[in-house]
């Protein structure tokens, strides 16, 4: 009986070990953000309409974490997409290296990974590093309309990816390995590999994508190159920049820099941006940026025509924890006769364009 006892006793104990590491979450989060633009001047005429995601990009995601032990985890992350003024996909659109339609039900990311004390291993569709620069663009302070103008689809392909001439709007990799390292003394090393998937041509349609980012206290620094192969392997799509973001207090400023080359034609644009934002109170805060953006030959680039400037400010005011309003206002103009894009609006047959915006968001 007494040896029964200690079986069950050590039986019991080995269950609860077991328990004690192989603890799993799941965590459902979204954001909704939809509000109402007017545009100066969209072709020619003022405009006014309901859109969607004018502060975050609209999405609902799973993630999942599984502790392994020994300090090991199981991860993934699933996060689409969507339109919150129709419930249309954000990402049905062609794949990587196919002509044919297709509708993602993740079209912002699907990937599982392995985390260990040393590094995280992810595989599957995911951002580049380019998207590091996110929390340092402007548009992380007065909205997606200070996105670069959209004119990246002609070249790199449209996957359901942004459009931006250099990335950091969300460039998303298919078929793709990413590696990060544990951050150590502040600093953290990345690579990402995307596949081509070319039978007898290994290189052709590959990304590939390095990152350096040090974050300390207030200060957060990035510097990140991304070459993206055409299928035919003739020339290739490539992006870097460098950029810092410090806090102080109520205080947050930011600046950042990137160049983006076609290297097929030797085009290539440089993109220059300031950004700031201050609390007023822990509810309400003003922000400001401004964007500069120019190409090295305006008449015949093909990443972008005319040099741009563009400024913006919004001013937001959170409900609770979850939910906000906002305002924007942003104005571009462009010089040497060239006709102003905001991002996402229809082009003005004019050199300047203005956007107002009001809206409302939730997170969960």
């Amino acid at each position: 009986m007494k040896q029964l006892v200690m079986g069950l006793s050590a039986a019991a104990g080995c269950l609860l070990a077991t328990s004690a590491f192989a603890q799993s979450s799941v965590t459902l989060y979204g954001i909704i953000d939809v509000g109402v633009q007017y545009a100066s001047n969209a072709g020619g005429h003022a405009q006014t309409q309901e859109t969607s995601g004018m502060f975050n990009g609209n999405r609902f995601g799973l993630r999942g974490d599984e502790d392994l032990g020994s300090n090991w985890h199981a991860l993934f992350q699933l996060e689409n997409g969507f339109n919150g003024n129709n419930g249309t996909f954000g990402q049905g659109t062609s794949a990587s290296g196919s002509t044919a339609a297709v509708t993602r039900l993740f079209g912002r990311m699907a990937w599982v990974g392995l985390k260990s004390p040393w590094a995280t291993l992810s595989l599957g569709r995911q951002y580049d590093f380019m998207y590091d620069f996110a929390p340092i663009a402007v548009s992380n302070y007065v909205g997606s309309f200070m996105h670069r103008p959209g004119t990246a689809n002609a070249l790199l392909g449209n996957n359901g990816s942004t459009a931006d001439l250099d990335r950091v709007g969300g460039a998303r990799v298919d078929n793709s390995a990413k590696l990060t390292s544990t951050a150590v003394g502040g600093f953290t090393l990345g690579a990402l590999y995307g596949f081509g998937g070319q039978a007898g041509a290994f290189s052709n349609g590959t990304t590939q994508s390095f990152g350096l980012k040090y974050q300390h206290g207030g200060l957060l620094a990035n510097a990140v190159w991304t070459n993206l192969k055409e299928s035919n392997a003739l020339s290739s799509y490539r992006t870097y920049g460098a950029g810092a973001r410090y806090q102080f207090g109520p205080m947050r400023v930011s600046a950042l820099y990137t160049n983006s080359t076609w290297t097929a034609t030797g085009d290539r644009v440089d993109t220059i941006e300031f950004g700031a934002q201050y609390l007023i109170t822990p509810a309400f805060s003003v922000a400001a940026g401004y964007f500069y953006s120019k190409p090295n030959d305006e008449k015949k680039n093909v990443i972008l025509q005319g040099t741009r400037n563009q400024v913006g400010f919004t001013t937001t005011y959170s409900l609770s924890k979850a939910t906000s309003v906002y305002a924007t206002v942003d104005y571009q103009r462009a010089k040497h006769g060239y006709t102003a894009q905001i991002y996402t609006l229809s082009p003005a047959n004019t050199d300047h364009q203005t956007m107002v915006g009001v809206g409302l968001q939730h997170f969960f």
